[in-house]
């Protein structure tokens, strides 16, 4: 049986071929370095370790998790992470502090922010078409113009509105304003990936795991081709047979027989390598997916203690940098001495952009003159410095990407035993665990075809989250785990009616208090706030409660009045009741008919009010 062939060495390939080479298969991987790990590699510079950037180690993918232990054993050390936002001249602590926010930007501001935020909410785009209408529906305006907007555009080089939704949903999925003002202020559970405060990493760096990960599959006598590169990828009837390789040294060419082939080089050149050509079609989709390059420029300073964050987001106009990291809080044993601190200055840019042409000893005076002029450094002295250049980076969700991987994924369909992995090989703005994921999922497709659809992993995709990675769950377990999971939504969702409940209440009485006192005959008072308070009840429970849309509101709003009509009359039909035949004391019966009728009515908007779409309810059921 001819070997399975791996193109591109880094994370993803890596996790195929480590789980491939468990399993007993033989496997080839070809990597164009001479180097493996990828983006995420590690690699020394006078005694220090590097990396290309901060690649932190978390993960609630059980696989991957597994792959970590297994591989790395004690060779981790836990790492306490700071992140934080540089913004109109300040630091923002991220997770965010509630009084750091509250002084820092002021009464004003916060109350701008606020009130964006209720207006987003209130008023939902049902279908947001572009990063920006995304982050302004989730956060509102104010907070998308503060911490949103300059990063954003910087990373990407265009403006927010021209930039894919599907981004955002992707690499901001899971943290909301809700749910970072209850962290700002109770403490973070852990459960939102954004805002972890501890990670695991290698010893020596990122790149640690990748080159003992080579060292397993030489211990077990696979091959590992470095400074290599694929020229060719030829199929019969799509079922690829040989690969062309190149030594990029010695420029000799050679052709070998494969089995599978799973790929995590760039999308674009693949599409270019396939022999017979793919359909023109094909290869006009590849040629108009873009990346953002990236440029690290890499500076020592004589100081043992700049700052204490792992890595800082810069939002500031007045600079081009994007993002600093600071090795010395990474692991101790990546650095020589205790003298000096080794800070990565992220700049990103396209080719024809001057940034990518500046020559290095201009590019290391920016960065310098760019850290002090956001107060990184003072007067610490900058003694060594250089430059990597870093194409293709980050995948441009814009313009009509979507078409383009599209169309080359319908191609790519009608391949018998190829597979396409990572960032570069999938067009997936993955983070690291996810790229592991996706290798370690194709390795599994080899054994066992077409077990797991690739396309469906992205950067924060909930496949096998939280999966025992060795045993499988049982239908009793699940069923225990729904019924408790539906039981704690419903009684959030109780909690949460009872309190727009309440403010409804508010807006009715207010309303009615209005009206009398500017003189308004009251039973026209009390039908014009009732209204006011039906309707603000109505948006506040649809949107923060049930979270259900109908896709004509007026009739969604018509059956909720009715709902609530029909619990107006039970209050007052059970309050007579209770007075009038037992004989209750008035406030106590109040108390009573209220408490009973919140649950009744809870329950009918419930079942008719918010009930949801049948094909809603069954995405709902299969994701959980």
């Amino acid at each position: 049986m001819e070997p399975i062939y791996i193109l591109g060495g880094g994370p993803a390939g890596l996790a195929a071929a480590y789980n491939l080479t468990q399993q007993g298969q033989r496997v080839v991987v070809v990597e164009r370095d001479t180097q493996v790990g990828g983006l995420a590699k590690s690699f020394e510079y006078k005694g220090f370790i590097l990396d290309y950037g901060p690649h932190r180690f978390y993960t609630k993918l059980a696989p991957v998790l597994k792959l970590w232990n297994q591989v790395l054993k004690e060779e981790q050390v836990t790492v306490n992470r700071l992140t934080r936002i540089y913004y109109g001249g300040k630091y923002f602590s991220y997770p965010l502090k509630a009084k750091q926010v509250l002084f820092a930007l002021g009464w004003l501001e916060n109350l701008r922010i606020i009130s964006s935020y209720f207006a987003a909410r209130l008023f939902p785009k049902k279908n947001p078409n572009n990063f920006a209408e995304w982050v302004i529906d989730k956060f509102g305006r104010r907070l998308f113009e503060i911490f949103f907007q300059g990063y954003t555009e910087k990373l990407w080089g265009i403006p927010c509105n021209q930039i894919s939704a599907d981004w955002a949903a992707q690499r901001i999925k899971g943290l909301s304003f809700i749910k970072a003002a209850r962290n700002a202020i109770f403490g973070n559970d852990g459960k939102v990936k954004t805002l972890i405060y501890q990670f695991q990493f290698p010893r020596l760096g990122s790149g640690q795991l990748y080159e003992k990960i080579v060292d397993y599959l030489q211990e077990n006598n696979q091959t590992v081709l470095l400074n290599t590169e694929v020229v060719r990828v030829h199929h019969d009837n799509f079922k690829v047979t040989h690969v062309t390789l190149k030594n990029r040294q010695t420029q000799e060419q050679k052709t070998v027989p494969c089995g599978n082939v799973i790929s995590s080089i760039p999308i674009t050149h693949l599409m270019q390598q396939i022999e017979s050509s793919p359909p023109v079609e094909v290869i006009q989709a590849a040629n108009s997916l873009k990346f953002r390059n990236t440029i690290l420029v890499y500076v020592i300073v004589e100081s043992g203690n700049l700052f204490p964050d792992n890595w800082l987001y810069i939002n500031d106009p007045r600079v081009q940098l994007g993002r600093v990291t600071n090795f010395a809080n990474w692991s101790p044993e990546m650095l020589p001495n205790s003298q000096q601190t080794p800070l990565c200055c992220e700049y990103w840019c396209n080719f024809e952009d001057d940034l990518w042409q500046c020559p290095e000893d201009e590019l290391r005076i920016k960065a310098e003159a760019e850290l002090r002029k956001i107060g990184l450094l003072k007067q610490e002295k900058v003694v060594d410095g250089f430059v990597v250049r870093l194409p293709r980076t980050y995948p441009i969700y814009a313009g009509n990407y979507k078409e383009a991987l599209g169309e080359i994924k319908a191609y790519l369909q009608s391949f018998k035993n190829l597979q396409l992995i990572g960032r570069y090989g999938a067009f997936k703005y993955n983070n690291q665990d996810h790229s592991l994921l996706m290798g370690i999922l194709a390795a599994e497709n080899v054994l066992t075809p077409n077990k797991h659809d690739l396309w469906a992993v992205n950067s924060d995709s909930e496949y096998v989250e939280e999966a025992n990675a060795e045993a499988a769950t049982t239908v009793a377990k699940k069923t225990g785990v729904y019924r408790r999971r539906k039981l704690v939504q419903i009684l959030q969702q109780f909690g949460g009616y009872l309190f727009t409940g309440g403010t409804a209440t508010l807006v009715d009485v207010l309303v009615f208090s209005l009206l009398t006192q500017a003189g308004l005959w009251y039973v026209y008072a009390l039908g014009i706030s009732w209204f006011f308070g039906l309707s603000t009840n109505f948006w506040l429970s649809r949107r923060f409660v049930f979270g259900i849309y109908w896709n004509n509101w007026w009739i969604q709003y018509a059956v909720f009045t009715s709902v609530a009509l029909n619990s107006l009359l039970a209050n007052l039909g059970l309050l007579q009741l209770l007075i009038n035949e037992a004989d209750w004391n008035p406030t106590l019966a109040r108390l009573v008919s209220s408490a009973c009728v919140a649950m009744i009515s809870f329950t009918g908007h419930k079942l008719y009010s918010f009930s949801q779409p049948q094909s809603a309810s069954k995405l709902s059921e299969i994701e959980t």
